[in-house]
């Protein structure tokens, strides 16, 4: 699988998992940013282009399917987004009826997620 020229904004609070997310996924070739927050991602989504969204659920100043909602809302064209949290229960649901296409939780096997983006065929925007 390669993610090559593919814009990804990846949403995480704990630094230590948002610095193992965005290594992961430069390593199959993206162009990752990163955010803490969902202010401070909503903020990076207005102002840039990303082909794909990777999102925690459990943020520490916007509940997961708000942001999930904002971002597809403010989507230039129909943007992907995968949630992996460690979120459970109803959350999960809310992710996934806010716009979120897959939900995976922590901890969660790397190789699923990939052939999970893999199989979205996603390619960069023009």
């Amino acid at each position: 699988m390669e993610l090559k020229v593919l814009r990804i904004l990846v949403i995480e609070d704990a630094p230590d998992v948002l610095d193992v997310l965005t290594r992961l996924l430069r390593l199959e070739g993206a162009d990752v940013i990163g955010a803490a927050t969902g202010r401070d991602a909503l903020a990076v989504f207005r102002e840039q282009h990303f082909d794909l969204v990777v999102s925690d659920l459990g943020l520490p100043d916007i509940p997961g399917d708000v942001l999930i909602s904002a971002i597809t809302a403010a989507a230039r064209r129909p943007i992907s987004v995968v949630v992996i949290t460690g979120e459970s229960g109803p959350s999960l649901t809310r992710a996934l009826a806010a716009g979120a296409g897959a939900v995976f939780t922590k901890p969660c096997e790397w190789g699923r997620v990939l052939t999970y983006l893999d199989g979205l065929n996603l390619a960069p925007a023009a």
